[in-house]
C-alpha cells in the first residue's frame, strides 16, 4: 500500500483560489518538493468562490477526461479549519482525489466506485494554517503518497462520506425549473438539463427572476443565430446551456452558479 501510487505521476487541481495570489502556485510547489517529476495541469482556479454546487460539478465534467491512475487535488473549502473532514479517496480506476468533506469530491469518485475513503489526521502534521488546508494538508498528503513516503501515520479509514447530488431538473408539462451549474468565461449559462429539450421544441421563453428572454430559439450551434442575440443548444459539456452569440447570457439574465432558470415552450 505504501508504494501503490508512487507510479501516479498526473495530478490535476481545481480550486476557487483564482490566480490573482500566491495561493495556487504554493499548493504545487509543496507538490514538486516532494515528487518534482509530477505533471501538473489545472482543471480550473475560477470556480465561484466558496460554490460547492460549481466545483462539484466542474470536477465531476473534467474527471471524465482524465486517465487512470491520475491524482486529483481540489479545494473549494468554506468550513476550512472548522470540523468537517480532510479526505483522501481511493477509486476502483486507481485514482486518487484529495480535498475537503463538503461533498466537493463526491459526484466524481461515485463516478469512478468508491473503494477507500481516509480522513487525513491533519493534528499529526506539523504547522498547519487553519485557513489554507490546500497546502498544508491536502498537497502535503497527496505529495507524501505519490512520492511512497510514510503517509500511513496520517490517515484513518472512515466508512463514509458527505454526499452531493447535482440538482435534477423539475419538468412540468411544457416548462421545466433548471438550476445553474456553470458560467463559463463566454457567459453561457450551463444547466443541470442533460442534452437536449423535447422534441417539438423550437424555442423558448426563458425567464430567470424579474428577467427573460423570450422565443429563444434552439440551435446545434452558437452562429445559428445573429450576433447578439439568445439561444439554446448542447455544449461541449454535454449540458444545455442559454447563450448569446458573441455575448453574455449570464449578463442578460443576471444569473450566477446555483440560480434557478425557468424554461417554458414558446407558444407558436
Amino acid at each position: 500500500m505504501q508504494d501503490k501510487y508512487v507510479r501516479t505521476s498526473l495530478v490535476a487541481l481545481l480550486t476557487d483560489y483564482g490566480l490573482r495570489d500566491t495561493y495556487v502556485s504554493e499548493v504545487k510547489a509543496v507538490l514538486l518538493k516532494h515528487r518534482p517529476d509530477l505533471t501538473l495541469v489545472d482543471i480550473t482556479h475560477e470556480v465561484e468562490s466558496f460554490n460547492t454546487l460549481e466545483g462539484a460539478f466542474l470536477l465531476e465534467l473534467a474527471a471524465r477526461t482524465f486517465p487512470d491512475r491520475t491524482a486529483f487535488l481540489a479545494v473549494v473549502d468554506p468550513g476550512v479549519g472548522g470540523e468537517r473532514n480532510a479526505l483522501l479517496v481511493e477509486t476502483a480506476r486507481g485514482r486518487l482525489f484529495t480535498g475537503p468533506d463538503t461533498g466537493l469530491l463526491y459526484p466524481a469518485v461515485q463516478d469512478d466506485g468508491v473503494e477507500t475513503v481516509w480522513r487525513i489526521k491533519t493534528e499529526t502534521l506539523e504547522d498547519v494554517s487553519p485557513t489554507f488546508h490546500g497546502r498544508d494538508v491536502f498537497a502535503r498528503v497527496l505529495g507524501k503518497v505519490l512520492a511512497g513516503e510514510n503517509w500511513m501515520e496520517h490517515v484513518e479509514r472512515l466508512k463514509t462520506m458527505k454526499s452531493l447530488s447535482l440538482p435534477e431538473p423539475r419538468w412540468l408539462k411544457d416548462s421545466v425549473e433548471a438550476t445553474v451549474l456553470h458560467v463559463d468565461r463566454f457567459g453561457n449559462v450551463i444547466l443541470n438539463i442533460k442534452n437536449n429539450l423535447p422534441k417539438g421544441w423550437r424555442s423558448a421563453d426563458v425567464a430567470a427572476g424579474e428577467k427573460s428572454l423570450e422565443k429563444v430559439p434552439i440551435v446545434s450551434y452558437y452562429a445559428q443565430t445573429a450576433v447578439g442575440q439568445p439561444a439554446l443548444l448542447v455544449g461541449g459539456t454535454g449540458f444545455l446551456e442559454v447563450s448569446v452569440n458573441m455575448g453574455s447570457a449570464a449578463q442578460k439574465l443576471g444569473v450566477k452558479p446555483g440560480d434557478k432558470i425557468i424554461i417554458s415552450k414558446s407558444r407558436s
